[in-house]
């Protein structure tokens, strides 16, 4: 039995010499971006939210802002990456706390939906017995019977609608979610892009969702017998946590002291992939 996430299917289509490392060699680096670091953290503070509003709690503005900047301060570390010179780690500190101010302006006070999951931890059932990861961000429902599968974005990007018509990552989770919520009329696919205060939203068919579960068990049977991991150069190249053993920089970053060490839980890793995840 294989266990499969967006993040690893994606990171094989993206570098295989990244895949090997990352998924077969299991090595570690103790090197993370800004840009995650940063979504992690709001990541965490709307979590704290909608855990505290499903308790029947909603959270000061200045008590949630006051959370995310201990956080902050409490898992800084000067291996963080920041690979644009231009901006320093005060200034994504600041571009975190505009999101979570942002947000919480636009939706206060949360009670247009019912949440029913946060940062969920299920797998979905796939074939030859593999497992396909399932953290939703936020799980959500309304009183007509529609569900909610809703994903936050901290990256600068704002996707067009055709391309979050063909996304996999959130259509693969609402395959769970109408297997597990027989109840279901609909299941919608929500994005909030936290940089641009907007929301967009996809819908799929069944007919579209059978392709889709195809199509990934396409990839993971060239994943299961993939025998050759060249690397692939591109720009994402300067967020990668492993330039620094890439054949193809190694020359480019002499005398590196960045550290890496064998993943000793596999479970793990899988669950909290790196740098390129959902967000």
């Amino acid at each position: 039995m294989g266990r499969y996430s967006h993040s690893k299917i994606s990171t094989f289509e993206q570098c295989k010499y990244k895949y090997k490392l990352a998924y077969i060699d299991m090595i570690r680096s103790d090197v993370q971006s800004i840009e995650s670091f940063m979504g992690s953290l709001v990541h965490q503070t709307l979590e704290k939210l909608y855990k505290d509003v499903v308790h029947g709690k909603i959270t000061d503005k200045e008590d949630l802002l006051r959370f995310y900047l201990l956080t902050w301060s409490r898992e800084w570390n000067k291996d963080i990456l920041i690979a644009k010179k231009e901006f320093d780690a005060e200034y994504y500190q600041n571009l975190g706390l505009t999101f979570i101010l942002e947000y919480y302006d636009t939706y206060f006070p949360f009670d247009t939906l019912e949440t029913i999951g946060i940062e969920t931890d299920e797998r979905l059932k796939l074939s030859n017995n593999n497992e396909y990861y399932v953290r939703i961000d936020r799980l959500a429902k309304d009183d007509a019977g529609n569900y909610y599968v809703i994903d936050y974005k901290t990256s600068n990007g704002l996707k067009k609608q055709e391309e979050l018509d063909k996304d996999r990552q959130l259509a693969m989770y609402s395959l769970w979610v109408k297997e597990k919520y027989l109840d279901a009329k609909s299941v919608k696919l929500v994005w909030n892009f936290l940089a641009f205060n907007e929301e967009k939203t996809s819908v799929r068919s069944d007919e579209e969702l059978v392709r889709l579960r195809e199509e990934v068990e396409k990839v993971i049977q060239k994943i299961e017998v993939c025998t050759d991991f060249p690397t692939t150069v591109s720009k994402l190249c300067n967020y990668c946590e492993y330039k620094a053993i890439c054949p193809a920089w190694k020359e480019s970053t002499p005398g590196d002291k960045t550290k890496y060490h064998k993943q000793t839980s596999l479970h793990k890793f899988i669950d909290e992939p790196p740098i390129f995840s959902k967000h």
